[in-house]
């Protein structure tokens, strides 16, 4: 099979970004795959996969990225072509006309107003049930994101790794439980929330991540006076080893489409508490969830996971999700929606 992959964003690595280096890395072991791509994510992709260079930092009504992305695609001519979110999308289907037959997919990760655009593919990708509202139920497919599985650390390696980050910061006390933020510090993930929901709570706050929000947030630290409780640790290449020494991982986000930080918090064994956004909501127990921008609610969730009852509550989804949410499985249940598209074709 030969599959041409598109993702038109220019800077950045989210979940969509995330999501498609895995898709894509992982379905080139098997199959012909080319990722159309801007040039800042050369990196992220195997030798298995055919790269092009394409500057999508252009608007989507460029003629010349159009023209580009219709002359790269009818060149490869691929079996499938698969564009991950509403850019690519609404890209691809500009220039659907004029490609040679080629089979169209699309996949929405976050939550949109206007689906009308992926609903101009043959299947639609949507990564949460949630996602599925208002596109045709005879094109709509909910595949959940995966990750690779993280190896363990020791619990030698999870000590010498919490000595060298509370050597860090002297002043956070190390007997405390740890409660793990893993985000952006963009307005999305609204973590302003979740410090204030943490005032109330006798426990070390570690956010891991950096963005536009950052000052601001560490403002809000001083503040509350929680100067002694709360770390920022900026962006980390090793989060997901961060992530074995937390307590419970929190997320206080106002929109998610299926949250990476969930799938990786419970192949790692991790209690969450979390806002009801898309995804979550259809995983973890109502008594860890709290309404969207809910500073009492939230506070009440991080409490409930703190309990030790509460890995008992989650020990069920901490195995469904090492078996359903993985790469392998992602990728399984995309290649299945090509062949079905393709032997209708035939």
């Amino acid at each position: 099979m030969k599959v041409v992959q598109v993702l038109a964003t220019s800077g950045g690595v989210g979940g969509l970004e995330q999501h498609t280096f895995s898709l894509v890395n992982e379905m080139a072991l098997q199959h012909e795959v080319h990722i159309l791509a801007h040039l800042c994510y050369a990196d992220k992709f195997t030798s298995n996969v055919h790269f092009h260079a394409v500057n999508f930092a252009r608007s989507r009504w460029n003629i010349f990225l159009l023209w580009q992305l219709k002359n790269i695609i009818n060149q490869i001519q691929p079996d499938i072509v698969h564009a991950q979110a509403g850019k690519a999308a609404e890209l691809v289907s500009k220039i659907h006309r004029c490609l040679k037959p080629v089979k169209f997919v699309t996949t929405i990760h976050g939550t949109k107003k206007n689906k009308a655009i992926y609903a101009s593919g043959d299947a639609v990708i949507a990564v949460s049930q949630a996602l599925t509202e208002g596109i045709p139920s005879d094109k709509v497919h909910v595949i959940y994101n995966g990750v690779h599985t993280q190896k363990t650390l020791s619990e030698v390696q999870k000590t010498q790794l919490k000595t060298e980050i509370y050597g860090q910061f002297s002043n956070l006390d190390a007997t405390k439980k740890i409660v793990m933020c893993i985000g952006r510090l963009e307005p999305v993930k609204n973590i302003s929330v979740l410090i204030k929901a943490m005032q109330g709570i006798d426990a070390n706050l570690w956010i891991i991540g950096d963005g536009s929000l950052r000052k601001d947030l560490e403002l809000q630290v001083a503040q509350q006076n929680m100067q002694n409780r709360v770390a920022f640790w900026g962006f980390r290449m090793d989060a997901r080893d961060l992530i074995q020494l937390a307590d419970i991982v929190a997320l206080s986000s106002d929109r998610e489409g299926f949250p990476l930080v969930m799938v990786e918090a419970l192949q790692s064994d991790k209690v969450m508490a979390s806002t009801k956004v898309n995804g979550v909501v259809e995983w973890l127990p109502d008594m860890y969830l709290a309404n969207i921008g809910d500073v009492d609610g939230l506070q009440k969730a991080i409490q409930s996971a703190l309990e030790q009852t509460a890995i008992d509550d989650f020990q069920p989804l901490f195995t469904k999700a090492k078996a359903e949410l993985t790469v392998t499985a992602m990728t399984q249940q995309t290649l299945e929606i090509y062949q079905h598209l393709l032997n209708a074709h035939e």
